[in-house]
């Protein structure tokens, strides 16, 4: 494929990463996860059509740009999951409490 081609699947993934933030930032994890799936099917037909690093400086810096807010993107989602996996915890052992007090193990 060739580099200014590539570049809107590249576009896409951002996309997509930015629209898996705003999930993230509003806790619609179903959504979140449906967009991680799409967005891994985009970058492996990113990997298929881009084997070879761009030789165009234009594209090639653009294409970094964006590589760059992706991961930017990733790191703050993985922040945000972290606080949710965290309360998602203290709430199940807080059930998992209130099971042993009231001897019930709901099995």
């Amino acid at each position: 494929m060739e580099s200014q081609s590539v570049l809107p699947a590249y576009e896409r993934a951002l996309e997509l990463t930015r629209s898996m933030l705003d999930a993230a930032r509003k806790g619609d994890w179903d959504s979140l996860v449906a967009q991680e799936k799409e967005r891994g099917i985009q970058v492996e037909r990113i990997k298929m059509s881009d084997p070879v690093p761009m030789r165009d400086g234009k594209s090639r810096e653009r294409k970094l740009e964006i590589i760059s807010e992706i991961l930017r993107g990733d790191k703050q989602i993985q922040a945000l999951t972290q606080d949710w996996m965290h309360e998602l915890r203290e709430v199940l052992g807080s059930i998992s409490a209130q099971q042993r007090q009231s001897g019930t193990h709901g099995l």
